[in-house]
């Protein structure tokens, strides 16, 4: 994997692996395919003739929009924050398949659509941050970072080690 130094939007113009294509791949396919499916599934397919079925749609699709630009841009700070709106879409997947007792066919395709995105948009994420240098430093090296500023800057017991402000008057 390459790594490379990124500004803000260098992440349309930096290398990218093969490997780390094809998750952004899956997670757009995932994403995209949600985005096209609500409206299908809370509109047309809903058998129940529930004329508050647009609540449901808000609920589950407007929140997704919301990340359509960033996903389809390749930004992968997008990636990582849209899997919060597809953890609540989930929620509606998985209480349907629990609780629905019709054809289970319509839910298994939400839940397999929710399942790409949310491995493709999680891995992307993380292997694009990576090559962008964009990933957290691990707690083991922040530790010992701090550790060694904090040692190396404060001297107990020591008058050198105390700041004090600068009194000086200027002659203006």
């Amino acid at each position: 994997m390459q790594k490379h130094n990124a500004t803000a939007t260098d992440f349309q113009t930096a290398p990218m692996a093969t490997f780390v294509k094809k998750l952004q791949r899956l997670g757009s396919f995932g994403f995209f395919g949600l985005v096209i499916y609500y409206p299908i599934l809370f509109t047309l397919l809903d058998t129940a003739g529930n004329s508050l079925s647009y609540i449901t749609l808000v609920l589950f699709w407007v929140p997704l929009l919301f990340a359509v630009k960033g996903i389809y841009q390749g930004n992968p700070y997008t990636f990582a924050w849209s899997n919060f709106v597809i953890m609540w879409c989930y929620l509606h997947g998985l209480t349907a398949i629990w609780t629905f007792e019709g054809n289970k066919l319509f839910i298994v395709i939400e839940l397999v659509l929710l399942t790409a995105a949310f491995i493709g948009n999680t891995y992307f994420a993380r292997f694009r941050g990576r090559e962008m240098g964009l990933a957290l430093p691990k707690i083991k090296e922040l530790k010992e970072q701090e550790k060694a500023q904090f040692e190396g800057n404060i001297k107990p017991n020591n008058e050198e080690s105390v700041i004090k402000p600068n009194m000086e008057k200027s002659d203006k």
